[in-house]
């Protein structure tokens, strides 16, 4: 059976590998294309949501922050942390950010900060990459540095997401067809399906659902979840 703190290892290992020289990688055309579908889709609706539900000035945690494409505008709006496991992540994002970039290497199930550290927490295409009991104790990890009040803002990949279908039929074809084995990034355990099953997996770790959000903004590819501590 393998242990908690060998999943993490495990974990850590997957993303490395994944934030390894990104120019150099075997899979250099969906990597073009995800940084462009970061920068042009993914950026724009967490600009509208940071924008929406933090102050300016206010200390955020980006929590599970990669290459930090989608920080450059909020950067200017609020107060960023960036926490990841992979320390080529964050060699990526201090290119992206410059030297005044504050990183920090941990995992998600172990904050190194103490308790109501932050106003708030935010992350995106995280979640999906974890069990659904793996997620609620990341919830509470997150919920435990968060102030009172504090919100935490969650990009989700739903079920039927657009990016979804177009990614799996990707795996489809390239895997089944032409036996290729690729293997685009991590594997994506627990999509959200529903607005009910993030009302209750939110709330099982202590938070109060704020919104909920799946529409045209970011043509149907996130599912965005807000809730306050």
């Amino acid at each position: 059976m393998t242990t908690h703190s060998g999943k993490e290892k495990e974990i850590e290992q997957d993303w490395d590998i994944y934030w390894a020289d990104k120019d150099k990688s075997s899979n250099a055309v969906y990597d073009f294309l995800a940084g462009i579908y970061r920068k042009l889709v993914v950026k724009n609706i967490l600009n509208h949501f940071v924008r929406k539900h933090f102050s300016k000035g206010e200390k955020v945690l980006h929590a599970g922050c990669g290459s930090g494409q989608v920080d450059i505008d909020i950067a200017k709006h609020i107060d960023i942390t960036a926490l990841d496991i992979s320390s080529n992540a964050l060699k990526i994002y201090k290119k992206v950010h410059g030297s005044n970039a504050k990183t920090v290497l941990g995992n998600i199930f172990s904050l190194p900060f103490p308790d109501n550290s932050f106003d708030g927490l935010y992350n995106l295409g995280v979640l999906e990459h974890f069990t659904q009991d793996e997620i609620q104790q990341i919830l509470k990890e997150c919920k435990r540095v968060i102030k009172s009040g504090g919100k935490i803002l969650v990009l989700w990949p739903p079920t039927f997401g657009f990016t979804v279908f177009i990614l799996d039929s990707a795996h489809f074809i390239l895997n089944k067809i032409f036996r290729m084995n690729v293997k685009l990034h991590p594997d994506e355990i627990t999509r959200v399906k529903s607005r009910q099953h993030a009302i209750e997996t939110f709330e099982g770790a202590g938070f109060k659902m704020v919104e909920y959000y799946f529409g045209i903004r970011d043509i149907f590819t996130q599912a965005v979840v807000v809730a306050e501590k």
